[in-house]
């Protein structure tokens, strides 16, 4: 079994053509309720930077261990810097912004709705997408007028009678799929556990920066509470007063 040492955690932001490693607080989120992720960066007292972000400039956020990193959120600038809830905090939206933009206004004939959110993502601008390779009737007739481009994959979901989720992951546009698990990590009690609570009906483990954990994902736990694998619900990583980052896992 390989074991990852979860010592000198590491964080680096970027928005736009600035980057941040240090003097910032972040928060992500990201589940399986919610078809897009946001995060926010805020800036701390001692730093507070004279920058220029527009709306749709591209973003990302990253942690990890000994320089290696993962993207915990890519997406974009969703308001003008210092346009949140708090001075000097810039918020951030995933590709779902660009699919919120982009206005659909077509009839596809004969189609299938892996053709239908093929042309809507390429009508966006984005290619990468990993789509059920279910196998479709096809629709004679499917209009789709003036809807965004959120609407219009919720309208085709409507007209085929499904209801499967689609977001996106590391860039990638999913559509009935997960993303690709390589490793199931484990979460034990008195090792990589801080904390393990029933919150609302669902279990909530804190643990120090764990950005490879993605909502869909399968974890092993090992806890006097529960013990087993369990697929995640929602992820959130944060750094807490101290200026520790913490992951939140609920499944």
């Amino acid at each position: 079994m390989e074991t990852t040492e979860l010592y000198y955690p590491q964080i680096a932001a970027r928005a736009g053509p600035y980057s941040f490693a240090q003097g910032i607080e972040i928060e992500v989120f990201s589940a399986k309720s919610s078809y897009f992720d946001w995060a926010k960066i805020r800036f701390t007292g001692q730093f507070q930077p004279k920058i220029t972000l527009n709306r749709k400039d591209p973003a990302a956020i990253q942690l990890g261990y000994n320089g290696v990193l993962d993207d915990v959120f890519t997406g974009y600038v969703a308001k003008p810097y210092d346009g949140g809830a708090y001075a000097n905090e810039v918020n951030l939206k995933d590709e779902m912004l660009i699919l919120e933009g982009t206005i659909i206004n077509d009839t596809f004939l004969d189609t299938t709705p892996q053709e239908i959110i093929t042309f809507v993502l390429a009508k966006a601008g984005l290619s990468s997408m990993k789509l059920s390779s279910k196998v479709y009737q096809t629709r004679k007739k499917v209009s789709i007028r003036q809807q965004n481009a959120v609407q219009a994959i919720n309208t085709v979901n409507a007209a085929w009678g499904v209801k499967v989720p689609f977001f996106f992951s590391g860039g990638v546009f999913y559509w009935d799929e997960k993303p690709e698990q390589k490793k199931i990590y484990t979460f034990e009690y008195g090792v990589n556990i801080l904390n393990l609570n029933r919150v609302g009906g669902v279990w909530e483990l804190e643990t120090v920066s764990a950005p490879f954990v993605k909502h869909s994902h399968k974890i092993a736990v090992k806890h006097p509470k529960i013990s087993g694998e369990v697929e995640v619900q929602k992820v959130v990583s944060t750094t807490n007063d101290s200026g520790f980052i913490r992951t939140y896992i609920y499944f």
